[in-house]
């Protein structure tokens, strides 16, 4: 007999709780084969020959929901003292085989509740035969294909589902395959609805479907716990693949149920095509200074901090204090673009034919009215005013040229010019214009320029982290802000950016927001 030692990462605010589920588990089923064990917060040892180690390594390979949170290191023999364990575990319900069973509409189990569920009330009278479970989700499901809301009490708190979509609501899609077929989200990363925490993650819809789901961008998830996976195989008897779910607290519910096992959080997700996730939190704090301290590296590096609304940060970390690689002072207004346009004659001659192309265009450029805001530090505003100069937009919109790429259906839009004064350094932003606005006077259309102009900044950005990486020996580089949360964005800058870079995001907090007045009255009462 040999000693294996299966090592675990426990990640996340929910590692320990879903670790401590998941060696449960693992004790579980070894004691069944009728194998020692025993286990630390990390490690699980097992007493066993080689065949029996395969044999329960299969078995758990089959039966161990994936986890964003628990995930398996190594395995490996080991001469270790251990103080063996014999006694029987209770198994936790998080058998995928077995959930899966119980979720086949054919199966005499289907409906049976426990020992998932403990409770099951359904227009105030509890149900507790297969039978008693059967009528009620069909008549659900009635209510639901009649157009009625019904409301439910999950593990989540009180929901209220629609077939029809309300301001604000999630889509709840009833399997993978609905995730697949209605949004553009590729297979590795929609594989990450199915982990045990059931997180969420924002998806944009194939145009076809915007229409009916009246938003080109959803907040994608699927069932979260047994109640509506239940109601969800019985929805797809139907037809219907997917339901719009939304908050609603204080109503009486139709429907409500007890699981037994544990409840994680919601939790929101952008999920790159490398399978990169980065979570969709804020944090109460200011300044920009004291978020990006919290989590940044304490190694040397380079910090990118950019937000749709606040000035962009551009630092070189070392000895503890953090300086100023670059200071953006950009023109965001279409007057003071237009003038930058024209600062040679390649541009005045270039935007005497984009004034014949466009002259309505033009015209309303040049009465735009001038604001407080003539130039920002934030590259995000000068992008919203070349958006303006390029008449994809009527007003000055940060997410504009970011809603725009998201369109876009190919891989590859024109390269824009992004160029950087020497002294001090900033972003020039007349090559900017000109080639942008020579794309716009060849007939290039809104989404395709704005991929591109998206396209062309993430190589920008991948060169000055290169830049700065050989000139100030710097080994890693900080992301964080909310405009790294935009898929189309994110996966340019991960195929732009420097392999001799370490790439580091916030594991808690993407960005950060500040207390209003009247939060900061609240907090010091």
């Amino acid at each position: 007999m040999m000693v294996f030692r299966f090592k675990f990462e426990l990640l996340g605010e929910f590692g320990a709780q879903i670790g401590a589920l998941f060696m449960d588990f693992l004790s579980a089923h070894a004691h069944v084969l009728g194998l020692s064990y025993a286990n630390t917060t990390e490690f699980f040892y097992l007493q066993a020959s080689l065949e029996q180690a395969e044999d329960f390594t299969n078995l758990i390979s089959q039966r161990l929901p994936l986890s964003l949170s628990f995930r398996f290191v190594s395995v490996e023999v080991v001469q270790d003292k251990i103080e063996w364990q014999t006694q029987e575990r209770l198994k936790p319900c998080i058998d995928v085989l077995e959930e899966r069973v119980a979720l086949e509409e054919n199966s005499a189990h289907f409906g049976t509740l426990e020992p998932r569920i403990s409770t099951f009330i359904y227009a105030n009278q509890p149900c507790q035969t297969p039978t008693e479970v059967q009528a009620a989700l069909d008549d659900m499901v009635r209510r639901l294909q009649a157009g009625e809301t019904l409301i439910v009490e999950t593990s989540r708190g009180q929901k209220a589902l629609s077939c029809t979509p309300k301001e604000d609501s999630k889509v709840l899609f009833l399997d993978l395959a609905s995730v697949l077929s209605l949004t553009r989200m590729d297979a590795k990363s929609a594989q990450t609805l199915c982990a045990f925490e059931k997180p969420n993650l924002i998806a944009t819809l194939k145009e076809v479907f915007v229409e009916e789901f009246k938003s080109l961008e959803i907040c994608a998830g699927l069932p979260y716990d047994f109640g509506l996976a239940l109601l969800g195989r019985c929805l797809l008897q139907k037809g219907i693949s997917y339901l719009f779910l939304s908050e609603n607290a204080g109503a009486k519910a139709n429907w409500s149920y007890t699981c037994t096992i544990l409840s994680i959080p919601e939790q929101v997700f952008s999920v790159a095509k490398n399978g990169l996730l980065l979570p969709h939190t804020r944090t109460t704090m200011s300044p920009t200074l004291e978020f990006v301290s919290q989590e940044a590296p304490k190694e040397p590096h380079l910090l990118i901090y950019l937000n749709f609304d606040r000035p962009s940060c551009f630092w070189i970390y070392d000895e503890g204090d953090y300086k100023q690689l670059m200071r953006l002072d950009l023109p965001t207004h279409p007057s003071a673009l237009i003038k930058q346009l024209q600062s040679n004659a390649k541009g005045r001659k270039l935007y005497a034919n984009y004034q014949k192309a466009y002259p309505e265009l033009c015209a309303r450029l040049a009465q735009e009215p001038f604001t407080p805001l003539e130039s920002s530090a934030n590259l995000m505003d000068f992008l919203a005013g070349l958006v303006q100069v390029l008449g994809f937009s009527p007003i000055h919109d940060t997410r504009a040229i970011t809603n725009y790429a998201k369109t876009f259906l190919r891989t590859k839009g024109p390269h824009i010019d992004f160029k950087l004064t020497k002294d001090p350094p900033n972003l020039n932003p007349a090559p900017t214009l000109r080639s942008a606005v020579s794309y716009t006077l060849g007939g290039t259309d809104a989404p395709t320029m704005c991929f591109g102009v998206l396209d062309s900044l993430a190589e920008f950005l991948g060169n000055i982290i290169y830049d700065a990486h050989t000139k100030f020996n710097l080994g890693k580089v900080y992301l964080c802000g909310n405009v790294f949360l935009e898929k189309v964005f994110l996966d340019l800058c991960l195929e732009y950016f420097p392999r001799e870079c370490a790439l580091t995001f916030p594991l808690k907090y993407m960005d950060y927001h500040t207390q209003s007045t009247c939060e900061q009255q609240v907090a010091q009462s």
